[in-house]
């Protein structure tokens, strides 16, 4: 059975695997940008959420027996939702956990009384705008950027 909670981010070594496999994902996938999903770092990464503390920021995981299968982070700046990263592990996609984050992390940020709810993804990961797309999220603006 799977259970989904939030952990703190003292916590966050907890999604280190399943926030490599998304790395991984985008570096294989991506056309333009191999190398810059190759030299992105956890630790450096997760740095840049330690300045949200629990008002402005939720980490929930999916964990189907021992293992963990899921996550997202999400953040708040400025009355704006932004969900940060989401990575559902490849065996478990097409059950409704990407969809049970996501709806739990929007839910979250409507709470706090956001004005704008957002996501970044990348253009070529049309799979994953096609999910946002069911949600909800439509694109506003295209950044480009020189490769």
């Amino acid at each position: 059975m799977v259970k989904i909670f939030d952990i703190n981010y003292d916590e966050i070594n907890i999604i280190k695997n399943l926030w490599e496999k998304n790395r991984q994902y985008h570096e294989v996938n991506s056309e333009h940008f191999k190398d810059l999903y190759h030299s992105i770092d956890f630790d450096e990464r997760m740095k840049a959420f330690d300045v949200f503390d629990k008002d402005t920021m939720v980490i929930t995981v999916a964990q189907n027996d021992d293992k963990y299968i899921g996550y997202c982070i999400s953040t708040i700046n400025d009355g704006k939702g932004e969900i940060d990263s989401l990575h559902v592990d490849e065996t478990c996609r097409g059950n409704g956990i990407g969809k049970e984050l996501m709806i739990k992390h929007i839910e979250w940020m409507k709470e706090k009384n956001c004005k704008v709810i957002g996501v970044t993804v990348s253009q070529e990961n049309e799979s994953t705008i096609l999910f946002y797309k069911k949600l909800g999220f439509y694109p506003n603006t295209l950044y480009m950027q020189l490769k």
